[in-house]
């Protein structure tokens, strides 16, 4: 988000300091010379191998270089058509028409935005869409051409056409031609407050309800939907009523469990409604927010581009809040609670918003004191704080603390149980899933819990190796809690893969599974797991690989591909194993991983554990792949069982989905296995 919203304001930039260019065919060399060098670098949009990283530090410089590299100069040029071609078209006879062009062009990147995940990224490797993609950009590049050096425009004298687009502005934009700087202000305020709200929304759907894999696909889509029907004609944008609708789904979507049990009714309200009341919200905001700056775009065509420019800085502002302050210096996602506000006191100023010159003190006061009761309501339902201590009747949860970064947020929590004090224990989430968890009780303390336990799926396989070797080499990709660190025995060398800093904090600060840890050997190796374990010496074997980053919405595709899993055989001894948590509540991860076991010629299984609360096990799914057969004889597959409601067996869960492709770095699409 940073590079792309960076990028556009700069290829608007450029776009308004080229029309302020007063020859019409230096404009026209200039943006032709342009198209001719991104076109050329276009071949260069997926990135080789020499830009890859190969350091845990800087991450976010790493990942702009890496993006300016290979689709720098091609985006930018993309970035200047819409305001340039707007611009361009001032000067045709349809001139009072041009801001229907920015409704097309966001019906061409809404397109855009399903067709990728739904129609190429499943068919296409990343190589034929990088020639795909240069080829398009060609195309694109020869159609700009023409327009560039002027074919279809008129001999119309610009002053005529602008007073024509003039006649077809409503009087409320604006009472003269030049912009006021109020104006200017709400060509950035209004959109920053759209792409916050955007932003905001997908974050906290993502965190409070659920990390779907294809959720920036619904918040944005909505998104570009807002200002498809805002700038395409008056007649879909209704201010008082999307004024109104914006208050009433603001206390609908942050209300849901406070107002119910304010008027005593009991509710247990779902997923969906808390995912379909954010949709909705963000929808009817999108709609004020763009719809108010449609309203006041400029008069005079002349200021178009200033227009745009303001808007792309408006928009970028948005995102580098949240990147470079929320992110920063924010623990929990407070951009929400300022989103909610800020749109308040809009929506409130547009319903109480008196046209043309007359006064209204009662109306003003009503609009005053609704802000007030809005702002009120919102904080007592959105209290960044609250969920810091929660007092339940069995129970109190204290979050200890919580941290956000590059990588997303992570947080400890510690639960302490009224009459079972046995059960007080700390829970490590990444996001909101939970991440690992350990007792509090010197008897429980260092029994493996959640998807670890001794009788899952790694746990067993585990304790097969200690069986059959005095001492063991163990790498584990996905550190959580370091609950996997109670497995190993004073002979043992054990190797912690982890991407995130924070987690590795927080995992020796709050747990002591590491500090406890006998392995006589320990590595906490920080970075990229695939990358690390690439530049291990080749001598470097393990006997056990686990891999365990595979819990969340957003999963590392690239540690699942064939050529991750060669780097991993490359340090596997003949007769090691593979085990692989492939627990997801959103993708079906087993035909991936069993697809890279075949190809490798090993074979496997897979074992599920049911829920099991005494012991704070949750509902876990792990693969084990290995050539060691007398493992796969001792522990055959246990799949789980369906039952209908009166008990009967009805079958096993289906894990498989047969003719899927295999996964590589050039092709890795989520969508047959989405659940």
């Amino acid at each position: 988000m940073l590079f792309f919203q960076t990028l556009l304001c700069l290829g608007y930039l450029y776009a308004h300091a080229l029309a302020a260019v007063p020859s019409r065919q230096t404009q026209a060399r200039i943006h032709v010379v342009l198209l001719v060098l991104a076109a050329l670098l276009a071949s260069r949009v997926l990135p080789g191998t020499e830009l890859r990283p190969e350091s845990p530090d800087s991450p976010v410089f790493q990942v702009l270089l890496i993006l300016g590299a290979s689709v720098g100069l091609p985006y930018f040029c993309l970035a200047t058509t819409g305001p340039l071609l707007q611009h361009w078209f001032t000067s045709t006879a349809h001139a009072s028409s041009v801001f229907r062009l920015y409704a097309l062009s966001n019906v061409g990147s809404f397109l855009a935005l399903l067709s990728f995940p739904y129609v190429l990224e499943p068919w296409l490797e990343q190589q034929e869409m990088g020639r795909l993609w240069t080829a398009g950009f060609w195309v694109f590049a020869l159609l700009c051409l023409p327009v560039a050096l002027g074919a279809w425009q008129n001999k119309t004298p610009a002053g005529a056409a602008h007073s024509d687009a003039a006649e077809a502005v409503p009087r409320q934009a604006t009472s003269t031609l030049k912009p006021s700087w109020v104006q200017r202000l709400s060509w950035v305020a209004l959109p920053a407050l759209a792409s916050l709200v955007f932003i905001a929304t997908t974050d906290q759907i993502s965190h409070d309800v659920a990390p779907e894999p294809r959720l920036w696909v619904s918040t944005l889509g909505l998104y570009l939907v807002t200002f498809i029907l805002t700038f395409d004609h008056p007649r879909w944008y209704r201010p008082k009523l999307f004024a109104f609708l914006t208050l009433v789904l603001l206390l609908v979507a942050s209300g849901l469990s406070d107002i119910p049990h304010w008027l005593g009714i009991d509710w247990d309200y779902g997923v969906n409604e808390v995912r379909y009341s954010h949709y909705a919200l963000l929808f009817v905001v999108c709609m004020l927010c763009h719809g108010e700056l449609y309203r006041r775009r400029p008069v005079d065509t002349r200021r178009l581009t200033e227009f745009y420019l303001c808007m792309s800085i408006g928009g970028a502002f948005g995102g580098l809040f949240v990147t470079l302050v929320a992110t920063q210096f924010f623990d929990d996602y407070l951009e929400w609670l300022m989103a909610l506000v800020l749109v308040a006191l809009l929506a409130c100023h547009v319903l109480f918003r008196i046209e043309g010159q007359s006064r209204g003190r009662v109306r003003h006061a009503a609009g005053a004191l609704t802000a007030v009761a809005m702002v009120a309501l919102l904080y007592a339902m959105q209290n960044p704080w609250s969920w810091r201590e929660i007092r339940k009747d069995d129970r109190t949860e204290v979050v200890l603390d919580q941290v956000r970064n590059f990588y997303g947020t992570v947080s400890v929590k510690e639960r302490r149980f009224v009459s079972e004090p046995e059960r007080d224990d700390r829970v490590f989430f990444s996001g909101n899933v939970t991440h690992g968890q350990q007792f509090l009780s010197d008897a429980l303390r260092h029994v493996p819990t959640t998807y670890y336990a001794r009788d899952s799926g790694i746990g067993e396989t585990l304790q097969w190796a200690m069986e059959q070797k005095p001492s063991l080499s163990v790498a584990l990709i996905g550190l959580g809690a370091g609950t996997l660190a109670n497995y190993a025995r004073q002979a043992d060398a054990y190797d912690f893969y982890e991407i995130n800093p924070a987690a590795v904090r927080f995992a020796q600060e709050w747990f002591d599974n590491l500090s406890t840890c006998k392995a006589g050997e320990q590595n906490m190796l920080l970075g990229d797991a695939r990358l690390r374990m690439e530049q291990l010496p080749k001598d470097k074997l393990y006997d056990v690989i686990v891999l365990d980053a595979f819990t969340g919405g957003s999963v590392p595709i690239h540690l699942l591909t064939r050529e991750a899993f060669q780097i991993y055989r490359n340090h596997l001894k003949p007769d090691g194993h593979i085990a692989i948590n492939i627990t997801n509540a959103y993708l079906n991860l087993y035909p991936i991983v069993k697809a890279q076991a075949e190809v490798s010629g090993m074979a496997y299984r897979h074992k599920y554990q049911a829920v099991d609360e005494v012991r704070n096990v949750r509902r876990n799914l792990h693969f084990i792949m290995t050539k060691d057969q007398a493992y796969l004889k001792a522990y055959p597959s246990v799949n789980r069982e369906l039952r209908d409601e009166q008990g009967r067996l009805l079958g096993n869960e289906p894990y498989d989905q047969p003719g899927l492709r295999l996964w590589t770095d050039q092709f890795s699409s989520i969508a047959p296995i989405v659940r």
